[in-house]
């Protein structure tokens, strides 16, 4: 059990993650900290993920995949991880993403080398149309959606909206289908309380099941 703390957060707070330009700013005893203090807080991020992988059925799931805290030219500005069914391995996936504002557990289509794939997301945002039946007997607060072209950080649409009002889910649907949609449950920082970390992540995945599997039939 981990809890979620305002440190993990205010690791992201910076205006700068290029290496390059870093190096500018700080010595190297400075840098050399912020790597550290950078890598510290990843380790936990990715042990709890692999506490996570544990406890998915070993049989269904690929292994976790938690990309590493550096691309080799730049710190990265959030920490991720991708949970994928052996049957999907190659087309979506669980995403679980922690950056400054927020930690969130979402499904989303793999947009990467689709095309070389030959695949498209016409069916999977054929999903959006059972999402009233997905969220019926579900707690949906703090359940977003949003589109691949949506700016990471924006405001994203509330699933109560979506549900709720017919215009704003007609235009939605729209616009997201021109792209692909992403679903996922979020803790936003100073105002949602996460004590363990493992329990919210496993609980996203577990809800977002019913869809993702759906499109290995």
């Amino acid at each position: 059990m981990t809890q979620l703390t305002e440190e993990m957060y205010a690791i992201f707070d910076r205006d700068e993650f290029s290496f390059k330009k870093l190096k500018s700013q700080y010595s190297e005893d400075e840098l050399a900290q912020i790597k550290t203090d950078f890598k510290e807080i990843w380790q936990t991020w990715k042990e709890i993920n692999l506490n996570v992988y544990q406890k998915l059925p070993q049989d269904k799931f690929a292994k976790v995949h938690v990309e590493s805290w550096t691309n080799g030219w730049n710190l990265r500005d959030h920490y991720w991880a991708a949970y994928r069914l052996n049957a999907l391995a190659d087309k979506t996936c669980i995403g679980v993403m922690l950056d400054n504002k927020q930690l969130q557990v979402y499904l989303m289509f793999q947009h990467y080398k689709s095309e070389k794939r030959g695949d498209n997301p016409e069916q999977y945002n054929k999903l959006l149309t059972d999402l009233p039946d997905w969220a019926k007997g579900r707690t949906t607060n703090n359940w977003y959606l949003w589109d691949k072209n949506e700016m990471e950080f924006a405001d994203h649409l509330s699933l109560n909206e979506y549900l709720t009002d017919a215009e704003k889910q007609t235009s939605f649907n729209k616009e997201a289908t021109q792209s692909s949609f992403l679903l996922g449950k979020f803790a936003f920082r100073k105002q949602d309380q996460v004590a363990d970390m493992e329990n919210f992540i496993l609980d996203g995945i577990g809800q977002l099941l019913p869809l993702y599997r759906k499109l290995a039939n």
